[in-house]
């Protein structure tokens, strides 16, 4: 199994996503998921010129991108901002197609009181808006797990293993599959069940680790994950794909509901600069390294 991480790691400390994946691959990475969640880049019209930057420097750098995090500032289901979140996502996967990124993660959408079938009605309605370009492109689409304290109230949500498969075998497109999130799944329960429910369906990974009462993406090891249960899971249904980080808080601590205290005197400690992320970018390779060699699977 390959690690890989996120550009997000680097996103708050640099100014290019060219400068990101340098110092990803200074910490040892060669495998990366794109988080192309840049507004003013997904509807610049020189994006074409931009992501053939972006491709000649990751081959220089002997890089390979894996996965894409399309954007994920707009609920799927606003009625008012939906065409927006399908423009720019269409875009996101002609990127992820351009570069030859095979899968894309796409959240999908809840809104307050939704029962099981409007929800499935709703969200498969949107993803098939999707289906042209992936179906034209070959890009697959993972569907990923949301823990129920994200849900819209007394809305239906997609929390367990079990509830993606089945919405999934309910929407029935060979290019839409799921992602499997370690931070989302720790807060409604333990790993393993939910990755066998998966199985085959499950194609990418968000790893990373809280102390189970809020979505952190802290560094794995340091929360309540079960990396046992988690390994023990793939392991068990054959999965093939990246061991992909998304622990993009180490150091600029915000779990959603809470950033560091503030101070109003001196403050040159509340956010950390690249050197230091790139120390613990380190540590957080040498973490994946010793998860995979532990049960034998790592691969460079």
């Amino acid at each position: 199994m390959k690690l890989a991480t996120t550009t997000g790691d680097f996103a708050m400390y640099v100014k290019t996503w060219e400068d990101c994946l340098t110092h990803i691959r200074d910490a040892g990475f060669r495998y990366v998921d794109f988080g192309v969640a840049n507004r003013e880049f997904l509807h610049d019209d020189t994006w074409r010129e931009r992501t053939a930057k972006l491709m000649d420097h990751a081959e220089k750098l002997g890089m390979k991108f894996v996965q894409m995090h399309s954007p994920d500032y707009i609920n799927p289901l606003d009625p008012v901002r939906q065409d927006e979140l399908v423009e720019v996502t269409v875009r996101s996967i002609e990127i992820a197609a351009m570069i030859g990124i095979p899968q894309t993660v796409v959240h999908f959408g809840t809104r307050q009181g939704m029962t099981r079938e409007e929800f499935y009605r709703d969200n498969l309605a949107f993803y098939s808006r999707l289906f042209p370009v992936m179906e034209r492109t070959g890009v697959n689409v993972l569907v990923e797990n949301s823990p129920r304290k994200h849900a819209a109230e007394g809305s239906w949500n997609l929390s367990t293993g079990e509830e993606l498969a089945d919405f999934l075998a309910f929407a029935g497109h060979p290019l839409l599959h799921a992602l499997w999130d370690t931070g989302h799944g720790n807060l409604d329960g333990p790993q393993y069940e939910n990755i066998i429910a998966l199985g085959r369906e499950l194609r990418g990974l968000h790893v990373h680790d809280n102390g189970g009462y809020a979505d952190e993406h802290a560094l794995p090891m340091t929360g309540t994950v079960s990396f046992d249960g988690l390994m023990h899971g793939l392991l068990d249904i054959g999965y093939e794909g990246y061991f992909t980080f998304e622990a993009i808080r180490i150091l600029d601590y915000k779990n959603g509901q809470a950033p560091r205290m503030k101070y109003e005197g001196d403050r040159r400690l509340r956010h950390p600069d690249a050197a230091l992320q790139d120390e613990a970018e380190r540590l957080l390779y040498g973490i994946g390294r010793h998860i995979l060699t532990s049960y034998d699977v790592f691969e460079e």
